[in-house]
């Protein structure tokens, strides 16, 4: 890979105090972004000459400071190039991560995440180094030949165990192969590119909707750095494809800030805990709008670049190594925020209507798997709302029966006449009869089993069922002649009596009229009739109308199988709660 030493003029960086506020559509031109780049960079690497943040202490970080710094270092236009403070910190940096490193080349994760010797947080690390060392052999300062050097000993080692090391979830195969790609471009080795083409042979684990295996905010952005890093570092264009799909994905699946709908994930971020941002995608935009003239990723990096600058600052190497992201951006076009996408594959539905954004989620994993774990989709939202600032964060339905917690759809499916998507789920439990005689024990002693709810060495296969049910299902309809406002039209139906109740959770920071307090929890409400109203600013989110019943209890709702392991479940924001009994009908406009 070509690594050219770039020159940014100091009249230039000087000037460049804060970048004009200006319509988000409009480009900034590419030297302002790359000098906006590194006085940012610049900032945090005079912080660190004071004292380097607890977070060094892991080897994947200290790998990214070390890269941030290198950068800092090599850059004529930083007032940090080729300063012997920076130096020592960079060779500190350098030298700490060497007695760090293992013997088979790998480095361990961090504590909480108990991975030692982990090939997959190798590659994380290993892939900072290697632009380190590309942005030092730019430069080609003598007085830095000892960090180049240990730098270069570091990736030799590391190489090994990126060559012959596992991996444990998917994304993983190609965070190693994308390493292995920044270390072929700066020390080929027939090894190397044998190992990527070894884990490329299993195929890219992405579906029809353009979603990688694992739908998640953080791992997608990962697999597409990836990506790209093979596309350019060994010049495989094809591998390019997936990457495009992914990130015409992610853009319908951004709201109007930026923030990424989260809840199909398979992973930490199916709770929205932590919102993840198309920051992170920022790189691979860039690269593809130039390639292709892609006018919507162009429209997507000038918002980037114009609003959130400050978050980008970790690629002001890319930005120094790859002469192609230099360039000015083809004209933007307007990004779609008009528009309803059904994702098949994932079963979600995205609705724009300009501020506004809803999600339809009925694609979870639960129905196949009846299992909660890392891996599986197991978010009981369903819906999901938001207007400029207010955000409904989820709304999900728990009943009251045998204690098998929140309601999660088997499935999505459009009604027959094209205007509602349909969600539904059976819940299934049962009182078991005596066991017949050819299967009793005089001993009681029997098979220890699984009743679908818990286990007990009860032999249930085995015996009569006097089975119970409960069938949920919701409509959710965009209202005829309101673009932008909702019906969740909810029933639930089967066994009488059973209490059901529905939450709805607002993102904290704004206010909630209309309701009343739920008497000893803050932030939590009951709306037992008419409407309420969650203000944010100058932007209300309005639901209703209540309905209550001391039938639908709000106690445990995300059930035993979950609670019975310490899940938190419980949804974080304002709470709003709305009760009734089966058989049970009600609709909730949203708007």
């Amino acid at each position: 890979m070509p690594c050219p030493r770039t020159v940014i003029s100091l009249l230039v960086l000087t000037a460049l105090l804060r970048l004009p506020a200006v319509a988000a559509a409009d480009p900034v031109p590419p030297a302002d972004v790359l000098a906006a780049l590194i006085r940012q960079n610049d900032t945090q690497v005079s912080v660190w000459l004071d004292g380097l943040p607890p977070r060094a202490a892991s080897p994947r970080e200290a790998s990214r400071l070390t890269k941030l710094v290198a950068a800092a270092h090599a850059q004529t236009a930083s007032r940090h190039y080729r300063d012997s403070g920076v130096r020592a910190l960079l060779d500190r940096l350098v030298a700490t991560l060497a007695t760090r490193q293992n013997a088979d080349g790998s480095f361990d994760a961090e504590v909480a995440a108990g991975n030692p010797q982990s090939p997959p947080d190798s590659g994380f690390a290993l892939r900072h180094l290697a632009l380190a060392l590309a942005l030092l052999r730019a430069d080609a300062d003598p007085a830095a030949a000892p960090a180049r050097a240990g730098l270069e000993r570091l990736l030799d080692r590391g190489a090994f165990i990126l060559r012959t090391g596992g991996v444990h979830t998917p994304n993983h195969r190609w965070v190693i192969c994308g390493a292995l790609a920044q270390i072929e471009a700066l020390a080929p080795a027939p090894a190397n590119v044998a190992r990527i083409d070894d884990w490329l042979g299993e195929g890219i684990d992405q579906d029809r909707d353009g979603q990688f295996s694992e739908r998640s905010t953080i791992y997608s952005s990962v697999t597409d750095e990836a990506l790209l890093d093979l596309a350019v570092a060994l010049r495989r264009p094809a591998l390019l494809e997936p990457l495009r799909r992914n990130l015409e994905f992610t853009l319908l699946n951004a709201d109007p800030d930026g923030e990424l709908e989260h809840v199909s994930s398979r992973r930490q971020d199916q709770l929205g805990r932590e919102p993840r941002r198309l920051t992170a995608y920022y790189v691979p935009l860039r690269y593809l709008a130039l390639l292709d003239r892609n006018p919507r990723f162009a429209a997507a990096v000038a918002r980037l670049e114009r609003a959130d600058l400050e978050r980008l600052t970790d690629h002001v190497a890319e930005w120094m190594l790859w002469p192609e992201l230099r360039r000015p951006l083809p004209a933007p076009a307007a990004l779609p925020d008009d528009f309803v996408r059904h994702f098949p594959d994932s079963g979600l539905v995205r609705v724009r209507r300009g501020a506004v954004s809803a999600t339809i989620f009925g694609g979870g994993d639960y129905a196949a798997h009846r299992d909660f774990s890392s891996g599986l989709s197991t978010n009981p939202t369903f819906f999901r709302f938001r207007k400029g600032g207010a955000v409904l964060d989820s709304v999900r339905i728990a009943p009251s029966f045998f204690n098998l917690g929140y309601f999660r759809s088997e499935r999505l499916d459009v009604s027959p006449d094209g205007h509602a998507w349909l969600l539904a789920q059976t819940q299934r439990a049962a009182y078991y009869q005596p066991l017949p005689a050819e299967a009793r024990r005089p001993g009681g002693d029997y098979p220890l089993t699984d009743d679908g709810r818990f286990y007990s060495k009860m032999d249930f296969p085995r015996r009569p069922r006097d089975e119970k049910s409960l069938t949920t299902r919701v409509a959710v309809r965009e209202r005829p002649g309101a673009p932008g406002e909702f019906e969740l039209e909810i029933s639930s139906d089967g066994t009488a009596g059973i209490g059901i109740v529905v939450e709805l959770c607002f993102r904290s920071g704004g206010s909630l009229t209309g309701a009343a307090p739920r008497a000893g929890e803050p932030d939590t409400f009951i709306l037992s009739s008419g409407i309420a109203r969650y203000a944010v600013g100058g932007d209300t989110i309005e639901v209703g109308p209540g309905v209550a019943s001391a039938g639908g209890r709000i106690g445990n709702l995300a059930g035993e199988a979950y609670s019975w392991r310490g899940g938190l479940l419980r949804a974080e924001g304002v709470r709003l709660y709305l009760t009734g009994v089966t058989p049970f009908r009600h609709v909730i406009q949203v708007r």
